[in-house]
């Protein structure tokens, strides 16, 4: 018996998972596609918006905006001048004139009376401008930080920047307080900031560099430009050439790519000599540049482009998707 239910549950996981998908494009339009290369939708879009994880996508035809699913079936037929993405259920739309919220059944829910949508719900409050002025609205539409800024950020944890109309950035809580106390951020997500938690850029005459949260040096001010800290690691332009560091400010990449982009599931895809490849995050590389553009991983695959033609390889630099697809960069599986 005990089998028997291991059995049925291990069924209803399967069945449940998420099918991971990717945007391609084909003749100029486009849709999606499975890890195997299988064509789920096919390309008949205009423009499909690729969410991380989304179970509902936005997609335009004819100038107008609506959302399908995973399986590429229409669940909200096109028919708004701008949207974006569902967020915290909701998603914002735009009639020409105004913005407004939807639910997952294209109800309206909050009526078209705003200016401006940034992003919209995150953690239960979304960002709204009316005649220049930003503040932020619970999902039933009433204001619970009043609109005196000149931009709103989306609240990705209990704190939100916002802009102030004499162009000074703040944090504030979802009280609408102004946060002093930076201790409290260590480890919230900000829009403005991936590295708050730990760390904070300087910039002298020499460069730009890195202090720790106690401010102590870190990273040198001998740099060009630094990049954010992801996977403890930053990216760092000497000389007009790009590097890695580590969160201790030691050199595991050497400055010598044209380009390099952020670590993202053990590795950094860099440019060198015109074509891009990977390294690891010991500074050793992975995947040589053989590639005319090649992105970051994503679920064990990357997007790449070769001939003018774009496909996805494995982490071991094998091709899994041939390269059939018109270029679309930014597409990955999620």
């Amino acid at each position: 018996m005990r089998l028997l239910i291991l059995i049925i549950l291990t069924l209803f996981l399967t069945a449940c998972k998420t099918t991971q998908l990717a945007v391609v494009k084909q003749n100029d339009k486009y849709g999606f596609i499975d890890r195997n290369g299988k064509i789920i939708t096919a390309p008949v879009w205009d423009f499909i918006l690729q969410g991380y994880n989304s179970t509902i996508m936005l997609v335009e035809k004819d100038s107008l905006f609506g959302f399908v699913n995973r399986k590429g079936e229409i669940i909200i037929e096109p028919k708004y001048k701008e949207a974006n993405a569902f967020s915290d259920g909701f998603a914002a739309v735009g009639n020409g004139e105004k913005w407004g919220f939807i639910n997952s059944k294209g109800d309206t829910v909050i009526p078209f009376q705003f200016d401006k949508i940034f992003d919209g719900f995150n953690t239960g409050i979304s960002d709204v401008t009316i005649k220049d002025s930003s503040g932020y609205i619970d999902k039933k539409g009433r204001v619970v930080i009043p609109l005196i800024y000149e931009t709103c950020y989306p609240f990705l944890s209990d704190y939100a920047n916002v802009i102030t109309f004499g162009l000074e950035t703040k944090v504030i809580d979802k009280k609408g307080e102004i946060v002093t106390d930076k201790t409290k951020l260590n480890g919230k997500r900000l829009w403005l900031s991936n590295a708050a938690d730990w760390s904070l850029e300087i910039e002298t005459p020499t460069g730009k560099g890195w202090l720790n949260k106690n401010l102590d040096t870190i990273v040198k001010p001998i740099y060009k430009s630094v990049g954010i800290y992801k996977e403890k690691r930053s990216i760092v332009n000497y000389k007009n050439k790009w590097g890695v560091v580590d969160n201790k400010g030691k050199v595991i990449v050497e400055p010598k790519f044209e380009e390099i982009w952020h670590f993202s599931e053990g590795l950094a895809n860099f440019k060198l000599n015109r074509k891009w490849g990977y390294v690891d995050r010991n500074g050793k590389i992975v995947i040589e540049p053989r590639f005319d553009y090649a992105s970051e991983f994503t679920n064990g695959l990357a997007y790449f482009e070769i001939n003018g033609k774009s496909g996805f390889i494995n982490k071991k630099g094998q091709i899994v998707i041939e390269p059939i697809f018109e270029t679309n960069r930014g597409s990955r599986f999620d």
